[in-house]
């Protein structure tokens, strides 16, 4: 069992390193989103099956960047689930940008959710191409825009992962830094606490 131990400890090296040179824009080619990834999903907290029900309100965490845009904060919102799917709602939700002072919107304005289906625990969400088109770049910017909508939608219990994909077609990445050709598990690595 040592070995798997050490195993771990290095591939959890390794995430960080990468991690480090990708938020200082040293990496030229898209990074492996599980690079990110190791252990997400632990501890996070999920909403209740009974909170979806139709015309309820629930309270909902979407995640947003810090006031020094390098961590994501979760800020919780009372939503109306009366009309529409739940997920869609959410992200429209988090499209409008944070009610918190200090906090910085993570998606550009004016991108529109297109559609969500969930099988098997993934979520494939489908953007208008104003989430490349209007977006600021950078690599910090792109890591914070696409943890932002995976760790706010795998807060719904049938989520686990997410698909992105712009105007109906898979996309390998959003702005040429991380590799999104594979769902995403979310980060908690990237909330600030």
């Amino acid at each position: 069992m040592p070995a798997k131990k050490a195993i771990m400890l290095v591939i959890m090296l390794l995430a960080m390193l990468v991690f480090l040179f990708a938020l200082s824009g040293c990496v030229q080619s898209p990074v492996p989103v599980t690079e990110f990834s190791q252990g997400a999903g632990e501890g996070q907290e999920k909403l209740q099956e009974a909170d979806l029900s139709a015309n309820a309100k629930i309270t909902a965490a979407l995640y947003f960047a810090n006031e020094s845009g390098e961590k994501l904060v979760k800020e919780e919102r009372s939503i109306e689930t009366a009309e529409g799917d739940i997920s869609v709602i959410i992200l429209e939700e988090l499209i409008k940008g944070p009610l918190t002072p200090g906090l910085n919107r993570t998606v550009p304005a004016g991108v529109k959710v297109l559609g969500v289906s969930v099988n098997n625990g993934i979520a494939a969400v489908d953007f208008s191409e104003e989430i490349r088109t209007r977006h600021w770049g950078g690599s910090t910017g792109e890591i914070l825009t696409v943890y932002s909508i995976v760790n706010t939608l795998t807060e719904l219990p049938e989520i686990e992962q997410v698909r992105f994909l712009i105007e109906g077609e898979e996309i390998e990445t959003l702005t040429g830094h991380l590799d999104l050709s594979q769902p995403v598990y979310p980060d908690e690595g990237l909330i600030k606490n």
